[in-house]
């Protein structure tokens, strides 16, 4: 039986990848600092026939990474995949959002990554496991905005950061995935925080903004399936929408023209669709 982690598998993206790799017959570690989160798809896999163990992980704190891998190593030897889905996203302008801010994103979007990596390559790398990394990054990769450069710079640092380790990783047979969701049905922007508000200026904000977001086309099981299909065939970069491929092809092919255009978004132009459309986005959330 393989062994698939999945961090922050509590809920959306992680949720559906765990219960797909499950019903697959793969053992699953859900990692997510939200451990009774963690416990119900745990519950709802094995009720389901499958394996499943919650673990509770800050995947911003090295230490606890290492101590999760240790945990790992002793209870299941290597792991066979892992999937580095944990992520926040903040909002805020470049100038508005705090240092602290900043680094929070960094913390948890990035370093995350890097610390998630670097233990399960090295235990895949030592017992031989030809096995496969996913990292997490976004459309928000190829997107520079006014709206969410922290997070931003921590997916197109994860994008560099994942072919890199390809790279790396090709002489022990271990695969590595970028894949880079457009917009998906999460509570991505609701567990997020907005820089520049007041508390309840921003709460209003978020409930109006995660509204809309659960009004994306897609569903976090599509990720799941993209994840999974890229785990089998060692995709490299995978945008997962048709928003997301056209914004990868369109940043490759004309920077500039991308910058020019996504220049024109403000929070001040976002606030005022979102107030003109809240009856309507209200209705339709009720529906969904």
């Amino acid at each position: 039986m393989k062994t698939v982690i999945v961090t922050g598998g509590g809920a959306g993206i992680g949720r559906e990848t765990a219960k797909l790799f499950a019903r697959g017959g793969d053992r699953v570690v859900i990692a997510d600092i939200d451990l009774t989160a963690a416990e119900d798809v745990a519950i709802e896999i094995i009720a389901d026939g499958g394996v499943a163990v919650a673990y509770k992980l800050d995947v911003s704190n090295e230490e606890q990474w290492e101590q999760f891998g240790a945990w790992i190593a002793a209870e299941f030897g290597a792991p066979n995949v892992l999937v580095n889905n944990a992520g926040i996203m903040d909002l805020g302008g470049f100038l508005e959002m705090s240092a602290a801010q900043w680094q929070r994103t960094i913390d948890i979007d990035l370093m995350s990554v890097v610390y998630g990596s670097r233990v399960f390559a090295k235990q895949m790398i030592d017992a031989g496991v030809r096995g496969h990394i996913v990292n997490i990054s976004s459309v928000a990769a190829f997107f520079p905005s006014k709206l969410e450069p922290a997070y931003g710079v921590a997916k197109a640092a994860v994008l560099v950061a994942t072919q890199s380790l390809r790279v790396e990783l090709a002489q022990y047979g271990i695969g590595v995935t970028a894949i880079a969701p457009g917009a998906i049905r999460t509570d991505l922007i609701a567990h997020g925080n907005r820089a520049g508000l007041s508390r309840e200026a921003e709460q209003d904000w978020s409930a109006k903004a995660s509204a809309a977001q659960r009004l994306a086309f897609a569903g976090p099981d599509k990720v799941a399936r993209v994840i999974h299909r890229s785990v089998r065939r060692n995709w490299a970069i995978v945008p997962v929408n048709p928003e997301a491929w056209s914004m990868y092809f369109l940043f490759r092919l004309s920077p500039d023209l991308v910058r020019i255009g996504l220049g024109i978004l403000s929070f001040e132009r976002a606030e005022a669709l979102l107030a003109r459309f809240s009856p309507l986005i209200d209705r339709l959330a009720a529906v969904k």
